[in-house]
């Protein structure tokens, strides 16, 4: 970590001087498990691992780092150790390796030596002897499986991996939740850093992203001497209401970069970041596109399976300001939820606030039919004399829920005498410093659909892991 605020202290010189921008990343920047297959199989039938798209790909990004699952059959492990080591090394790339654990056997199996970690960290570790860019290894889901992973058990894995190459560094996946005091004492000291994936705790979801630099702080503080990797969710998070737009990932990014030049981090893994075209989560369905008019609205989102309680709220801020001349102000937006009539009454409120104070509410059950209707407030009364104010549209939780999902959508806002930037929610960058949210995990976020999600965010991650 001295090494690392070092670099952070240069760069920060480097970017006040005239004329010089920071051109390079302090510490790793990567992508984790979005493994790609070439298009057809070979003469063996097999389809191997697609190194050269894969590579060409990962420079495009200009990340130094990618980390390889070992999921699926034999061949990631032969492809690794004869086709993507090499060609990562020619590049510049570092590769770590990602195992599972055994709470994904439903799903995923790392094969060739399945559950038996300490042969796994024998087999890298003598693997990096001959490819020394293969600097490390993880499983996913670590601390899912303490009752596997031991002290006594990762005492015997980092063994293993040390009497081979003790340079070789084993960075498991731990939750933010899961750095709990026995944890941090008994299992950290036998690990190399940790992987971690920001999923705004306790809470479940890719929409908000200001817990970010506290969950950071915390762990800097909690965990010192440390190397701590930041996973923003580039691919859905399962049971999150909100697939990860553009905007999220890039904040999470540009977030954690500032963290990483500050030396609080060691660095960034995206997990799944779409690297081909050919992948399913290059592209978003036109059915993703949940605007009005457009490809952006604002989301007020109340997950299933959720418990709340009554007073909490998220809302969108923006100020607004009387046109010159006016004597008439109102606002008017667009409004819809997937609730319909289908829900009890009396739990979620649709509102706008100005200055605070309530001008229009509306339950989520009002409209029976779940279509778009259009809200018209008049506020000429109210701003008699003003020259500024705050609109704010919010969900409210009048009573608190535990299983009462809702979607709430505001687009097209148009206004009669009053001047705001964006009304039509296709900026995300506009919308997002004006959120806030009180007391849980009701969220609001702007959520613009991009079609060429893979295309879009690759592109803005390569700058920002560029240097910004």
């Amino acid at each position: 970590m001295i090494r690392l605020a070092l670099l952070a202290v240069l760069a920060a010189a480097l970017s006040m001087s005239p004329g010089v921008s920071y051109a390079a990343s302090p510490g790793v920047v990567g992508t984790e498990g979005n493994l790609s297959r070439e298009a057809e199989p070979r003469a063996d039938g097999i389809r191997h691992t697609d190194t050269k798209a894969m590579i060409s790909a990962l420079t495009s990004l200009n990340a130094n780092t990618y980390v390889y699952p070992m999921a699926g059959d034999n061949v990631q492990w032969e492809d690794l150790r004869e086709e993507f080591l090499p060609a990562a090394a020619k590049a510049g790339i570092d590769v770590w390796v990602m195992v599972y654990a055994p709470s994904q056997s439903t799903c995923c199996v790392s094969r060739p030596y399945r559950h038996d970690y300490v042969t796994w960290a024998r087999e890298i570790a003598t693997l990096s002897r001959s490819h020394p860019n293969l600097k490390g290894w993880t499983v996913d889901d670590f601390a899912l499986d303490l009752a596997t992973f031991t002290p006594a058990y990762v005492g015997q894995m980092q063994a293993a991996a040390r009497a081979v190459n003790p340079a070789l560094k084993f960075v498991p996946t731990v939750y933010y939740s899961q750095f709990t005091d026995a944890f941090i004492t008994q299992h950290v000291p036998l690990l190399d850093g940790v992987i971690f994936p920001y999923r705004d705790s306790p809470h479940r979801d890719t929409s908000w992203t200001w817990n970010l630099s506290y969950e950071i702080d915390r762990l800097a503080e909690r965990l010192p001497g440390t190397d701590i990797y930041v996973m923003p969710y580039a691919h859905p998070l399962s049971h999150a209401a909100q697939k990860p737009t553009v905007a999220y990932v890039e904040t999470v990014t540009r977030t954690a970069m500032r963290h990483l030049r500050e030396g609080d981090i060691a660095g960034i893994i995206q997990y799944k970041l779409p690297l081909l075209e050919r992948e399913a989560q290059w592209t978003r369905p036109a059915t993703d596109n949940l605007a009005r008019t457009g490809d952006g609205r604002l989301s007020f989102v109340v997950q299933d399976r959720t418990v709340t309680k009554a007073g909490t709220w998220c809302g969108a801020i923006r100020t607004v300001r009387p046109a010159s001349g006016a004597t008439r102000y109102t606002v008017s937006f667009w409004h819809r939820d997937n609730r319909g009539s289908s829900g009890p009454a009396g739990y979620h409120k649709k509102q706008l606030l100005l200055d605070d104070r309530l001008v229009w509410q509306q339950d989520v059950t009002a409209d029976p039919d779940g279509e778009w209707r259009k809200a018209t407030v008049d506020l000429t009364s109210k701003l008699a004399g003003a020259t500024s104010a705050r609109l704010q549209w919010r969900l409210y939780e009048l009573k608190g829920v535990s299983n009462y999902f809702v979607d709430v959508s505001v687009d097209d806002i148009a206004l009669t005498g009053l001047q705001m930037s964006d009304p039509g929610v296709e900026d995300a960058g506009t919308w997002t410093p004006g959120l806030s949210r009180k007391g849980g995990p009701v969220y609001c976020s702007p959520q613009v659909y991009h079609q060429n999600y893979g295309a879009d965010l690759g592109a803005r991650i390569a700058r920002w892991y560029a240097g910004g």
